[in-house]
């Protein structure tokens, strides 16, 4: 599942920008960092490219129901990633609307125009579907799509026979 809707690519060139899309996830009620948000940033910031020249970290998402005085998820997670995980704020940009994973693509493809690589960054299961989306969407921008470093062997053991079957159920 980690590498499906990724198309044949050329190896990447040194000094290419790329754009890490982070898919969004509930705060906690206090608005602090949750668990998984905590997750997918980590897979954001060691899927940066080696050879990029660039990585500009986009974080998408605001909860559902959370009026526009709480911190948006978006907002959350690059907090997390500034100050846990040392990522210069300069290569980091919110959008803040999306309320699902098809906004989170959609808000995100004017942001993404011009990178010549792209990446979704979520659990396997969720990142493949918000590949599948950018493909549903913006098959040119698709076209740029490249692994993340979703998957790793023994990582989230447990949960992912159920979020493999969540993800399969929601189609």
């Amino acid at each position: 599942m980690s590498r499906q809707y990724l198309p044949a690519h050329a190896p990447l060139q040194n000094g290419s920008t790329e754009a890490i899309i982070v898919l969004g996830f509930p705060s906690t009620p206090d608005d602090q960092v949750s668990v998984v948000q905590r997750y997918r940033t980590r897979v954001a910031v060691r899927s940066r490219g080696r050879k990029a020249g660039r990585s500009v970290l986009l974080f998408t998402g605001r909860s559902r129901g959370r009026g526009r005085s709480r911190r948006s998820e978006a907002a959350v997670m690059a907090e997390y990633a500034i100050h846990e995980l040392g990522i210069d704020p300069a290569d980091v940009v919110l959008e803040e609307e999306a309320e699902s994973t098809w906004e989170n693509i959609q808000n995100t493809i004017p942001l993404i125009e011009g990178f010549p690589v792209v990446k979704v960054a979520s659990n396997t299961f969720h990142a493949r579907k918000g590949r599948r989306y950018l493909y549903e969407q913006a098959p040119h921008l698709a076209a740029r799509l490249r692994p993340a470093a979703d998957h790793r062997i023994g990582e989230l053991l447990h949960p992912k026979p159920f979020l493999a079957l969540s993800v399969l159920l929601r189609r």
